[in-house]
């Protein structure tokens, strides 16, 4: 998992490239002013969604994980909190995994790290890294957020 900003992360020489290919991809898409929608960058490779939700409260948000992509969270407008935990912790697997649409949800969490995002900043979220995405520890709000997909084998050596 990584926590950074946009801004900072397009041009962070430490990251991989595709992280870096795709963030400045965004960038130069000038996302604030993208409708909603899907916009590929290298295909099903490489591609992020612009969407507007609304938050929910933590404990409603069902744990999720992904196994071919990484995940990258930037939020345009509003705040989002995003739990996340490893997934080594006996967490009972909610239904089976969903292969076409990369994602499998689980019940519970264990040890849980609550990352708060305001406009302007992203986490990283790799294959394995249970999250819970789009949540509040207050009141539910308006959140205008942009999810970009990598395939993890764009970065395997």
């Amino acid at each position: 998992m990584i926590i950074d900003k946009l801004s900072n992360a397009a041009s962070n020489p430490v990251y991989p490239q595709a992280i870096r290919h795709a963030l400045r991809a965004i960038v130069a898409n000038k996302p604030q002013q993208l409708a909603n929608g899907k916009y590929p960058i290298e295909g099903e490779l490489i591609y992020f969604s612009v969407f507007d939700g609304k938050t929910k409260p933590l404990e409603e948000q069902r744990p999720e994980l992904h196994a071919r992509y990484i995940d990258i969270h930037i939020v345009l407008e509003g705040e989002e909190l995003i739990g996340a935990a490893p997934i080594e912790q006996r967490q009972q697997p909610d239904g089976e995994f969903d292969e076409q649409n990369d994602i499998g949800f689980f019940r519970g969490m264990g040890c849980e790290t609550l990352i708060k995002l305001l406009p302007g900043d992203l986490a990283i979220l790799f294959p394995g890294e249970l999250h819970r995405p789009m949540a509040t520890s207050g009141t539910p709000g308006a959140l205008r957020k942009i999810v970009a997909k990598i395939d993890v084998n764009l970065i395997k050596e």
